[in-house]
């Protein structure tokens, strides 16, 4: 038998061809992939729609609808007295209307209590079954008090950090009276809003940088200066404090105001300690007047002496000189 041998070239087009067949089984997998798809589709349409159907029967079902008892939050701080759960939750009507099944339950939670004056921030909302929901909040506190006066009578308005007006009535009197006191400041905004007049704000940034050291020095009032001073490109008020004995330091600029040129606060921190240190505590009346702690040298301004009055011997005035006594740790050269 004789074997005859073609010399046929292959291609390489021919080689990659696919086999006879397979574009039709293919065809036939994305067809079945197509149809199930379009199943889940209409399944989910269906699903969907007998949802929208059926939810607001079921969504309003006592076993979903949150009740006042188990709407719980983070623990008050000591220095909020008032009812701040009670209060959030009687003011946005949550009781008995909300479910916990509803799309906008948790920014419906977070509003109602972002909304109350003693809320900083919701940081989490966990729900809970039977329907109940756990808040968890930072709380504002009151770090100073604005001083405003109205008809003769004064007024110590308590804010937070940022600025934010506190509720007055809902802050012991004795706690207020020993917080920085912050004058020369004239309107006030609403409960829960912060103030606009941009020397609040300085005066508590201040206050709280300071917390640890107010007693220490004596500290009473942070008074900021009426018009902003202009250094080159900065625009910035200037801050001075009050010791209880009349002392006043010269602070400067508040610290997210401060220019380039003004020193950090521990370096002012630093030469405030140095001037206690040389002049004794700042609560007496033998303490210096000004102290501006603004430049790495003090500007001391000493008290002024009080002209003594004339005593009359033999008609004639004698001038009786009052003895300055030298501050503490100081010399004379």
């Amino acid at each position: 038998m004789v074997r005859i041998k073609t010399n046929q070239k292959v291609t390489k087009k021919d080689a990659e061809s696919p086999p006879a067949g397979f574009a039709s089984r293919l065809f036939a997998q994305r067809a079945k992939v197509l149809v199930v798809l379009t199943v889940v589709m209409l399944l989910g349409w269906g699903m969907r729609g007998l949802w929208e159907h059926f939810a607001p029967q079921i969504i309003q079902r006592e076993e979903y609808l949150l009740a006042d008892e188990r709407i719980t939050i983070s623990e008050l701080p000591e220095w909020i007295v008032g009812d701040v759960r009670g209060q959030a939750v009687r003011n946005a009507g949550l009781a008995g209307r909300l479910s916990i099944l509803d799309d906008a339950f948790a920014q419906v939670i977070e509003d109602a209590f972002l909304l109350h004056p003693w809320v900083e921030s919701v940081d989490r909302i966990t729900k809970r079954h039977p329907a109940g929901v756990h808040v968890e909040i930072t709380y504002r506190q009151p770090v100073a008090v604005v001083e405003l006066v109205d008809q003769n009578v004064v007024h110590l308005v308590p804010i937070d950090r940022h600025g934010v007006h506190l509720p007055s009535l809902e802050v012991p009197n004795i706690r207020k009276r020993y917080l920085p006191r912050i004058g020369g400041i004239v309107e006030r905004p609403p409960v829960g809003q912060p103030w606009t007049d941009p020397r609040v704000r300085g005066a508590a940034e201040i206050a709280v940088q300071l917390s640890e050291v107010w007693d220490t020095f004596h500290l009473v009032d942070i008074l900021p200066s009426a018009r902003p001073e202009i250094y080159g490109q900065s625009r910035y008020f200037v801050y001075d404090l009050i010791t209880r004995g009349g002392t006043r330091v010269v602070w400067g600029a508040a610290p997210n105001a401060a220019p380039a040129e003004e020193d950090q606060f521990s370096a002012k921190l630093a030469r405030l300690h140095r001037c206690a240190a040389q002049f004794g505590p700042l609560d007496s009346e033998n303490g210096p007047a000004v102290v501006d702690i603004r430049t790495q040298e003090l500007a001391i301004t000493p008290r002024t002496v009080k002209k003594p009055e004339a005593d009359f011997e033999n008609d004639v005035p004698v001038v009786k000189r009052a003895q300055r006594t030298l501050p503490p740790n100081t010399s004379k050269q």
